[in-house]
């Protein structure tokens, strides 16, 4: 289920008009703008990390927390698709991308796996493209251009996220993964989903239910948001 979700949140953004912001149109609009996704909400509570503790519970406190350490630099807008626990669509979600001219969107996600020796945290992408015919139409063309430099500004996003969280979880990154959704040919903005660690895991749920390393988390989001958009450390 957790990856139908993702599937479903990716094919989303891919379907977005053309008129959506890409992050090199950022200077003309001021500050730059990212979306936080706390994943789940309401009655979709997500995994379970404690009795008291579900994933949408979590997603939400670290994405208040990379909305409070960006907001302290006053460098980068900040959105929340939620920013209390309640239900919010897909269709809700990819609104307030719309409506903001997002120039990035970050999924927040806690993992689940059948083996409960399966640890460490992934970043995923939508995948490339595979052309399936030629086309002489000059906007087809365009399109393609447009989505594939989405794409590989949604890598170079994914490959900063990986590093700065390799900071906090040493040896527990599982790699950059592409979603199975089939890379449609209208504009896209850069979209990453991070799954944060294994609910099912007893070092990951350690770590994901302790305040401290929360907040290290959101650090690794705020910080790679800001390298990403050229405003922290090279």
């Amino acid at each position: 289920m957790k990856r139908i979700y993702l599937l479903f949140v990716f094919l989303a953004f891919l379907i977005l008009p053309a008129a959506l912001a890409t992050a090199d149109e950022k200077g003309s609009r001021g500050k730059p703008v990212v979306v936080i996704d706390p994943g789940h909400g309401g009655a979709d509570i997500g995994v379970m990390l404690t009795k008291d503790l579900h994933e949408k519970d979590l997603t939400l406190a670290i994405g208040k927390q990379v909305q409070e350490y960006l907001g302290s630099k006053g460098k980068i807008d900040v959105v929340m698709t939620r920013e209390a626990d309640r239900d919010a669509s897909m269709e809700e979600r990819v609104r307030s991308a719309v409506k903001s001219r997002a120039d990035l969107f970050v999924c927040l996600h806690v993992n689940a796996g059948f083996a409960k020796d399966t640890s460490g945290f992934e970043v995923y992408f939508p995948g490339f493209k595979t052309p399936t015919k030629t086309s002489d139409d000059s906007g087809e063309i365009v399109k393609d251009m447009i989505s594939t430099r989405s794409l590989n500004e949604s890598v170079r996003f994914s490959q900063l996220l990986r590093r700065q969280m390799e900071i906090v979880f040493p040896r527990r990154d599982r790699g950059l993964r592409t979603s199975s959704v089939r890379i449609l040919t209208r504009l896209a903005v850069p979209a990453v989903a991070l799954e944060m660690g294994f609910a099912t895991n007893e070092r990951d749920k350690d770590d994901l239910t302790d305040a401290k390393r929360q907040r290290e988390i959101a650090q690794a989001v705020g910080k790679s948001i800001e390298e990403y958009f050229g405003g922290g450390a090279p």
